[in-house]
């Protein structure tokens, strides 16, 4: 009986062993969770001792008591919501406005500038001794008199009505016109150069010929006449435009250009140079000309009542569009013109930026396809190229245009009208709607979206004071006791006298609401004002949660490598003393 009771407590050795263990192992695990635990609140508490915000040094402090820990918390965690509000506020008003536009410190000497560009159009677009329009108008238009009239004379009555007023072009008309016969007959029928301009003054120098001065252009308002524009070969791509005819001619003062609209004029530019640039200001700095017309040349139909000469100021490397802006000069008056630059220049610092943040079009960022300089002006210009095409299936020959593009006549000026009213309601349908990546719209409303005409980063305009009074020129005759010619007894002259108004102006400058550097002195003076934050600060938070988190668990590690070490060394032993208890 003895040496039974001694086997079975032999036998429950191993059983107890095993309890033992399990015991022991979940014992180490809470031991384990305990450690964790207790290591991670004493590695808080030793960085909210050691850390120089504000606030968080109560928060570990073993002598607080609850209520004060609780307090500091609670202050802490809304000192940084509300920190983090009004930086959030910062950010929204640095990425969505990110630009202002404010006035330059120095005022800017006109002659840094270009001469405004001058385009003049005569309102008779036909004289009438060569092909009244009138005339022709109530034979076209009447049943029994339109079968009399030849094909030529029906063919010159509707490439005039393209310039006349919009009611007047026939709707039963051609609505395509055959290669450059439109504009041949256009130029044809105008007044030339030497038939509407007596006499030019640039500078206070008369010039014996007009022609040394203006160019001949084609516009929507027909043949016209410009001044200081750039030529055609600086202002076209010219490869991708039509070969029927030429807009504006080629100058010859290619080499001579000094001048472009983001850098303005070579340093070292002489005062003459081209484009022509002030010297100053008042009349005997500017440009003066005289316009005359014979009564008999007018005609009261193509454009109404109001006789004289349309005029545009614009910047030299636009193309004129008298059909949107311009000033008129009437017959027997004298104009006198004070002009007053806008200048608006973006600094280097909103290159990084997306056009549509800083609302404007570096010359890089944006290709005209007609166009070699980027404008707003340029831009929507071709812009309403493609729409009228997309729309009408041909252009106006005002209009600059490719050579597999057709030209429009005069049964499709309903048409070209329209489009120009679509397009502009369009776009703004198309900002309204956000619409410019929709795959559902037409090809016409898609060429719309993708106009995006934003203004240039660096833009030219001329504001335009007038002033006029009559102009009796039969009165001078009379005060030198001249006979008044009897081929000028039925001609009417007008004067325009243009110049700057004063020799400097104030430039407008776009640049950056917030710099990087004021965007961080922004968001660091809020941090610090709320939690006494710093850069420092930064390093220690990168500090905590990296270097010294890395060299505790690594010391840790080496400690419990050591522990495992003693362990075994004297935890050896137990087997044998197991062993010997079985042998017995």
């Amino acid at each position: 009986m003895r040496r039974h009771s001694r086997s079975e407590s032999h036998a429950n050795v191993p059983v107890d062993l095993e309890n033992d263990k399990d015991q022991h192992v979940a014992t180490e695990n809470v031991k384990i969770k305990r450690g964790k635990i207790s290591l991670i609140k004493k590695y808080l508490v030793d960085y909210t001792a050691n850390s120089n915000l504000h606030g968080l040094k109560y928060i570990g402090e073993k002598e607080r008591t609850s209520v004060e820990k609780i307090f500091w918390l609670f202050m802490f965690t809304c000192c940084v919501v509300l920190c983090a509000g009004l930086i959030r506020k910062v950010w929204i008003k640095w990425n969505e406005t990110p630009v202002i536009v404010s006035f330059a410190e120095n005022s800017t000497p006109v002659w840094q500038i270009p001469y405004p560009a001058v385009t003049v159009c005569f309102e008779t677009k036909a004289q009438k001794t060569k092909f009244s329009f009138t005339e022709y108008y109530h034979l076209y238009n009447n049943e029994s008199t339109y079968q009399n009239l030849t094909e030529e004379e029906r063919i010159l009555f509707e490439d005039v009505s393209l310039v006349c007023d919009d009611h007047l072009a026939p709707a039963n008309g051609r609505k395509i016109s055959l290669g450059n016969v439109t504009v041949e007959n256009l130029k044809e029928l105008s007044p030339n150069i030497s038939e509407f301009f007596f006499g030019c003054k640039w500078k206070d120098i008369p010039k014996d010929n007009c022609s040394d001065l203006f160019l001949p252009i084609i516009t929507e308002e027909g043949l016209c006449y410009t001044f200081n524009t750039m030529g055609a070969e600086e202002l076209f791509r010219v490869e991708n435009l039509n070969t029927d005819y030429n807009y504006l001619e080629y100058s010859n003062r290619t080499e001579d250009q000094t001048w472009s609209l983001e850098t303005g004029y070579l340093p070292n530019t002489p005062l003459e140079t081209y484009p022509h640039r002030g010297s100053g200001y008042g009349a005997k700095a500017g440009l003066t000309f005289l316009l005359k017309a014979k009564t008999n040349e007018l005609d009261y139909l193509c454009k109404g009542p109001v006789q004289g000469f349309k005029i545009l100021l614009h910047n030299p490397a636009e193309l004129p569009r008298l059909s949107q802006q311009y000033f008129r000069s009437p017959l027997s008056q004298e104009v006198v013109v004070a002009v007053k630059p806008k200048m608006m220049t973006t600094s280097e610092g909103l290159k990084p930026y997306d056009p549509t943040r800083r609302q404007c079009y570096f010359p890089s960022e944006r290709y005209l396809r007609y166009f070699k300089v980027y404008t707003q002006a340029n831009c929507e210009m071709e812009c309403l190229t493609n729409f009228t095409y997309a729309r009408c299936e041909c252009v106006h020959f005002g209009m600059p245009h490719g050579p597999n593009m057709a030209v429009c006549n005069a049964g499709s000026v309903a048409c070209i009208k329209k489009a120009q009213m679509e397009l502009v309601t369009a776009d703004i349908e198309n900002r309204i709607t956000n619409e410019v990546h929709n795959d559902t719209l037409d090809e016409a409303r898609r060429v719309a979206a993708e106009c995006r005409c934003l203004p240039a980063c660096t833009s030219i305009e001329y504001e335009a004071e007038t002033s006029q009074a009559d102009y009796d020129w039969k009165a001078i005759y009379g005060a030198y006791n001249l006979p008044i010619p009897e081929e000028d007894n039925d001609v009417l002259y007008a004067r325009v006298m243009i110049f700057f108004k004063e020799a400097q102006f104030i430039t407008s400058r776009r640049s950056e609401l917030y710099g990087q550097t004021d965007f961080l002195a922004n968001c660091g003076g809020l941090l610090g004002l709320f939690m006494g934050f710093s850069i420092l600060s930064l390093a220690e938070i990168i500090y905590f949660l990296s270097l010294r988190l890395f060299c505790l668990l690594w010391q840790r590690r080496q400690n419990k490598k050591r522990n495992l070490e003693k362990s075994n060394k004297y935890g050896n032993q137990g087997p044998d003393k197991i062993k010997q208890l079985y042998s017995d």
